[in-house]
């Protein structure tokens, strides 16, 4: 292996370490995103919807982004809720309606948040993939790099000395040359 090969080879190995963690975070947040989503189409801004939303704890388990409890959440859902007239006249009314819009609002604000985490975390993932499988290729010792296009952009990417991403290309050219003279012997 040429000394340069072995110097990418060691560039690219800590980038690689956390993979599979970082994929199971952004599945996390996907999945986080899409329960958010779900639950804003299913209320569509209606105040009375969301104490009847299906999935209780994700509302339950963000409440403390708007410094409230569980208590106060129940306690103004049961108020919205209720089919007493004379309820909707009292003050505790209008703060029922306050904390519950305030909810909404607050899960609007977080899907945003979500959409861009979930953006970047997959365009970092995207990038980690990619080292990876640069990684596994110039971890060969006979290996053919199929995409020259990618394989530029992804060497100028890495801040290597101009002599080494030199020698990592005439590397790759022997090796694509010498594959494709065995296949085609």
């Amino acid at each position: 292996m040429d000394n340069s090969v072995r110097k990418f080879v060691e560039l690219l190995e800590p980038l690689i370490i956390n993979l599979d963690e970082e994929k199971k975070y952004l599945e996390e947040r996907k999945n986080e995103l899409e329960n958010v989503s779900r639950m804003l189409a299913y209320t569509k801004d209606n105040l009375e919807m969301v104490g009847i939303y299906a999935d209780q704890d994700l509302i339950v388990n963000n409440l403390s982004r708007i410094n409230c409890t569980k208590e106060e959440y129940r306690a103004s859902c049961y108020l919205l809720n209720s089919e007493n007239e004379n309820i909707k006249h009292l003050p505790q009314y209008k703060k029922a309606h306050e904390l519950i819009s305030d909810i909404i609002e607050c899960f609007k604000l977080y899907k945003a948040e979500l959409i861009v985490e979930t953006q970047d975390l997959e365009k970092n993932y995207l990038e980690k993939e990619l080292d990876k499988k640069y990684y596994n290729i110039f971890s060969n010792s006979n290996f053919f790099v199929d995409d020259v296009l990618e394989f530029n952009d992804f060497l100028d990417k890495h801040k290597l000395p101009n002599e080494d991403k030199i020698n990592i290309l005439i590397y790759t050219l022997q090796n694509n040359y010498n594959k494709y003279i065995k296949e085609n012997n």
